[in-house]
């Protein structure tokens, strides 16, 4: 799981960097959080699994994936979208206090870090599907390590996210003033910041399901939501906080219901640890009312 976990962490640097330029421009700045923290769980829960379950469905009839493993994923990311997007809604003021978001930056911070002991440490075997390889014993390059050493790609990774992020920051505000002239709504803005951060993780997944390696897409996919509930928003509420930008958190009555339900069907999907075409198509359903959520 180490891969998975550096593009995740990359996604979560990547995600903060834009996001933080966003914040000093624009209306959307008090929402953009709470907006691209659901885009990202509805289009990874609705739209990249959906589309790789179909695709893979489609391809293979039936894929099999290791059910302990995308448990403690679900088990993790429940709880932290709850708390974060649909707990703020029942408060005075439909909005956690400076105190409150602080305590909450500080449990997504702390459950992460728990999920990572796991992860990396005590159940490594958890996230690993033993036969999942098994079809690619004729690719040459299967297995074959790199002729670099890991300083090396290190070093090269650092050098390409400080570029995006500069490329970023230069970016934010005519992106905004494209947004505006658009008249696109105040929540497409963090559809279109999630969607350009998932982007890579998305496309790598989806030839993973291809090559009948579904646990390793499900890997990036659940690990890139995980990762980003729980590090965004720490990070993103503490500069809030030093800078003195407001935040609003929970989401409205149709995006809880949404992203409750497609959390739900997660948990369903992936009960057996078995899928086909008709859990792809489930999740696209859901998909597809979340894109109503956002064109509304």
């Amino acid at each position: 799981p180490y891969g998975s976990l550096i593009l995740s962490l990359s996604v979560v640097i990547l995600e903060v960097s834009l996001i933080s330029a966003l914040m000093a421009t624009g209306d959307a700045a008090p929402t953009l959080m709470r907006d691209t923290l659901y885009s990202i769980i509805m289009i990874v829960t609705g739209g990249l699994v959906g589309f790789s379950l179909l695709l893979g469905g489609r391809k293979f009839a039936t894929q099999y994936m290791n059910l302990f493993g995308l448990k403690q994923y679900l088990i993790a990311l429940f709880p932290l979208a709850i708390i974060v997007l649909v707990f703020p809604m029942a408060l005075p003021g439909a909005n956690f206090t400076t105190g409150q978001a602080l305590l909450v930056a500080l449990i997504s911070a702390a459950m992460y870090g728990v999920f990572l002991l796991i992860q990396t440490k005590t159940h490594q075997s958890l996230f690993v599907y033993e036969h999942e390889d098994d079809g690619d014993d004729d690719d040459p390059h299967h297995g074959k390590p790199s002729a670099h050493s890991s300083k090396w790609h290190t070093a090269w990774l650092l050098v390409h996210l400080v570029a995006v992020i500069a490329v970023t920051k230069m970016n934010a505000n005519p992106l905004e003033t494209l947004l505006t002239s658009m008249n696109a709504p105040v929540a497409f803005t963090g559809f279109l910041v999630a969607l350009l951060i998932l982007s890579p993780e998305g496309l790598g997944a989806l030839k993973a399901v291809l090559n009948n390696q579904v646990q390793r897409a499900m890997n990036l996919f659940f690990g890139s939501v995980l990762a980003t509930i729980s590090l965004t928003v720490p990070v993103v509420t503490l500069i809030a906080f030093l800078t003195g930008n407001e935040l609003r958190f929970g989401l409205g009555a149709p995006e809880m219901v949404v992203m409750v339900a497609s959390l739900l069907l997660c948990q369903i999907s992936f009960s057996t640890g078995r899928t086909n075409v008709l859990n792809g198509a489930a999740h696209l359903a859901l998909f597809a009312a979340y894109l109503m959520t956002i064109f509304a």
